[in-house]
């Protein structure tokens, strides 16, 4: 019985020792799709590290490995920080954009009235 265990112990450990590894890996790519713009990109890591949350920390976790767990969730803590600030500055930019659009589109209209409201140069 005690082999079985062990087995299971190690087992469990290997698991989420993979786990982990994933979630790493997609909280980088979340970062690298945030950087690239790829929304698509990023939500889709975002619904598979949750998934993988899940299954990392429903395992049972020693005393010994809290330390390591507070560890590796701080890690993921700054990545998601730096996702965060990099969707806030494009939200920035995205408003501005969509100010200028809406002006365009005030000054097409107003020229379609035949009331053109250009800027004097």
């Amino acid at each position: 019985m005690k082999g079985t265990q062990e087995h299971s112990l190690k087992h469990s450990r290997e698991q989420q020792e993979h786990h982990w590894q994933e979630i790493l890996k997609l909280s980088v790519k979340m970062r690298e799709s945030a950087e690239m713009r790829d929304w698509n990109s990023l939500h889709d890591a975002i619904e598979q590290r949750e998934n993988l949350f899940t299954a990392y920390f429903r395992d049972e976790t020693t005393k010994g490995e809290i330390t390591k767990k507070m560890a590796q969730i701080e890690k993921l803590q700054k990545i998601d920080k730096e996702v965060l600030e990099l969707t806030n500055n494009n939200k920035q930019l995205l408003a501005k954009e969509i100010v200028k659009l809406q002006q365009g589109k005030n000054r097409l209209a107003a020229y379609a009235a035949g009331q053109p409201d250009w800027p004097q140069k």
